[in-house]
């Protein structure tokens, strides 16, 4: 792979895409590929500063008076603000692998405003991941366990003594930690029984001892598990866990189907490192950059919207980007179910590809007159276009075929170049990277 191809390939992978006019800086910097992409997942250890992200400062965006008449509407659009501001960073940020894995872990603990009303938690909740997105995964467990959003997402505010509720302790295990088989119902008990006891506040959450069971459980092959910090302890000190967190961020990056041996020796890398998140992300990075053949990863929508703003220089509003990541089913602040956003297969159904052929026509037509990619198009240089999207040895050849048709038989270059641009944006060539 040449250094262009490897450079798309980590801006896509762990990352929104690239800007022709952030490929142009990349090219004139004279950095060998290594240093940009050390640079990219530990910027810190190179003295670059970390973005503010853009659930900071927003206290004032967030309506807190209940009893106004107009507060739902006024929630209403505080949410969509903070949707496009979210957006905007994930787009322009100088620091890509940080917000794509705060996508990833979103995806992963799949906190959903269907369930939680209130913005301050949701806000406080997507804080709490970029804050710990490749950090000390030891850490985010255990401060994910006891948030606000996530004692309500899954009932944790009624789990009892009296009564425990096992919602939490359920994914904990199997969606959050360990992963189906590697634990069994007692577990699940066990669990959420030490964790009995926690509530949500006007302040944040506080543990009420009488609501806690505090009798020693089994958990895991471990006894005396009683509290929030012995289930920690059981469960990632667990061989199970840092297999089943490393299958996972590398079924994100490389794809799926990657040998089980290579995914053990990620777990070793991650496990050897105390479960830190860096040394794991450097470890998947490096092994795709290796690959000769990698597998392809059809894009999410998320990924699909802002890459096809990035090439084309569009900027669309924010009722505009909700309905399309809605029409898509991957609308941030609300994956449909426990288990996060579909798999990326799902991007291919009828009413996805049907959503996404019209929202590359509101992409397109929004386009400015001096976007370089609407420029390739209006000129069919097929070429330059197929560069702009990251494609160096060109488009596959019935994309170069279909554009070609389209371009001859439209009516004017003007209009020939937009509907080609939207045909372009809506190929596989596009989808697929």
């Amino acid at each position: 792979m040449s250094a262009q191809e490897d450079l798309f390939w980590v801006s896509n992978r762990m990352g929104f895409g690239l800007s022709p006019s952030e490929l142009d800086r990349y090219q004139d910097q004279d950095q060998d590929l290594s240093e940009i992409v050390q640079k990219r997942i530990n910027p810190e250890k190179y003295g670059l500063e970390v973005p503010v992200g853009p659930f900071e400062d927003v206290d004032d965006l967030i309506p807190t008076d209940k009893d106004s008449p107009d507060f739902n509407k006024r929630v209403q659009a505080a949410s969509l603000e903070l949707l496009d501001r979210w957006l905007d960073e994930m787009r322009d940020t100088p620091d890509p692998v940080l917000e794509w894995m705060t996508f990833f872990w979103h995806d992963h603990f799949a906190v959903s405003g269907r369930e939680v009303k209130s913005l301050p938690a949701l806000v406080g909740h997507l804080r709490l991941l970029r804050t710990h997105a490749r950090g000390s995964y030891p850490t985010m467990l255990r401060e994910v366990t006891i948030d606000p959003a996530m004692l309500i997402f899954l009932d944790g505010t009624e789990n009892t003594a009296r009564k425990p509720n096992e919602n939490y302790g359920r994914e904990l295990l199997e969606l959050y930690s360990l992963g189906i088989g590697n634990y069994s119902e007692d577990d699940v008990l066990a669990a959420s029984i030490a964790l009995t006891g926690w509530r949500v506040t006007p302040d944040g959450v506080e543990f009420k001892p009488k609501r806690h069971d505090d009798t020693p459980q089994i958990l895991l092959g471990n006894s005396g598990v009683h509290d929030l910090d012995t289930v920690m302890e059981a469960v990632t000190n667990h061989e199970a866990l840092p297999g089943f967190i490393s299958r996972k961020l590398s079924d994100a990056v490389l794809g799926t189907g990657i040998p089980d041996e290579i995914i053990n020796e990620f777990a070793s890398v991650f496990a050897n490192n105390d479960l830190e998140l860096i040394p794991l992300i450097e470890a998947v990075v490096d092994a795709g950059l290796s690959m000769n053949e990698r597998v392809p990863i059809i894009r999410h929508p998320v990924s699909w919207l802002l890459n096809a703003e990035k090439v084309t220089g569009v900027k669309l509003e924010a009722r505009e980007r909700a309905n399309i990541l809605g029409q898509m089913n991957m609308l941030p602040g609300r994956p449909p179910n426990v288990g996060g956003f579909p798999g990326t297969d799902h991007y291919l159904s009828a009413s996805s590809t049907a959503a996404r052929f019209s929202s590359a026509g509101v992409i397109v037509s929004k386009t400015p007159r001096e976007s370089v990619a609407l420029q390739a198009a209006k000129s069919a240089n097929w070429e330059d276009l197929a560069n702009i999207f990251g494609h160096k040895n060109g488009f596959n050849q019935p994309t170069v075929d279909s554009l070609q048709d389209l371009w001859e038989s439209s009516p004017s270059a003007s209009q020939g170049g937009r509907v080609c641009l939207a045909i372009a944006l809506s190929s596989p060539d596009f989808l697929v990277i």
